[in-house]
C-alpha cells in the first residue's frame, strides 16, 4: 500500500514540477518583494496558500480569470490586475499571470481587431444597431483625401458615440473570446488530469503485480 502511495505521490510532484518549470518567469513567494507594486501585497500574498496551490479548483479559477483579464485592453496593468484579483477569487496566481502573455506585442493588433469585429457584428446583428461604425469609418477613410482623412479622424475621436461603440464592441468581443478560450483550456486541463489519473492507476496496478 505504501508503495502505491509513493508512486502516486511521485507522479503528482512530477506534474507539479513540470508546471512550475513552465511558470518559472512568474513571481514566486520568495521574490515578490522584487516586483513593483506587487511587493505592497507580498506579506498578505505569502499567507494566502491558495494562490500558490495547484489544486483543481484554484487552477480552474485562474484559467477563467486569466483569460478574461488578458482580453481587457489595459496593457501594462494586466499582470498586476491578475495578481490582485487572484486573492479574492482564490485562483492560482501563476496560471492567471502566465495567461496574460496571450496578449503580447506581436498578438495585440490581431486580437484587438478580432475582438472589435466580433463585438461589432453582435451589436449590429442582435442589438438593432443601424450600421457598423467600423465599416462606415473605413468607407469614409477610403473615399477621403489626406485633408479629409485628418478631419474624419478628428471627428471620430471627438465623437463620444463612436468611441462608446468602439469600446463596447471591443470589450464584448473580448469577453466572448475569453469565455470560449477559457472553456477550451478548462476542457484541455480536465483531459490532462484524466490522463494523469489513468497513468496513476496503471502505476498502482503495476505495483500490485
Amino acid at each position: 500500500m505504501s508503495e502505491q502511495l509513493d508512486s502516486a505521490t511521485a507522479l503528482r510532484y512530477a506534474r507539479i514540477r513540470r508546471v512550475k518549470k513552465l511558470l518559472r518567469p512568474m513571481p514566486r513567494r520568495t521574490n515578490l518583494h522584487k516586483y513593483p507594486v506587487i511587493k505592497w501585497f507580498a506579506n498578505y500574498a505569502r499567507k494566502c496558500s491558495y494562490i500558490w496551490s495547484f489544486k483543481r479548483a484554484n487552477v480552474i479559477s485562474a484559467i477563467y480569470l486569466g483569460w478574461i483579464i488578458a482580453l481587457i485592453p489595459m496593457y501594462g496593468l494586466q499582470m498586476l490586475t491578475a495578481f490582485i484579483l487572484c486573492l479574492p477569487f482564490r485562483a492560482n496566481c501563476l496560471v492567471a499571470m502566465a495567461l496574460q502573455w496571450i496578449t503580447n506585442p506581436l498578438s495585440i493588433p490581431f486580437i484587438m481587431v478580432g475582438q472589435y469585429m466580433l463585438g461589432d457584428y453582435i451589436i449590429v446583428k442582435f442589438f438593432n444597431a443601424s450600421e457598423s461604425v467600423g465599416q462606415r469609418l473605413l468607407e469614409n477613410l477610403r473615399k477621403s483625401s489626406f485633408e479629409e482623412l485628418l478631419a474624419t479622424l478628428w471627428n471620430t475621436i471627438s465623437d463620444w458615440g463612436v468611441i462608446a461603440h468602439l469600446v463596447s464592441a471591443t470589450l464584448l468581443g473580448g469577453f466572448i473570446i475569453a469565455i470560449c478560450g477559457a472553456i477550451v483550456s478548462h476542457i484541455a486541463y480536465a483531459l490532462y488530469l484524466k490522463r494523469f489519473e489513468i497513468k496513476k492507476g496503471n502505476c498502482a496496478s503495476d505495483d500490485e503485480n
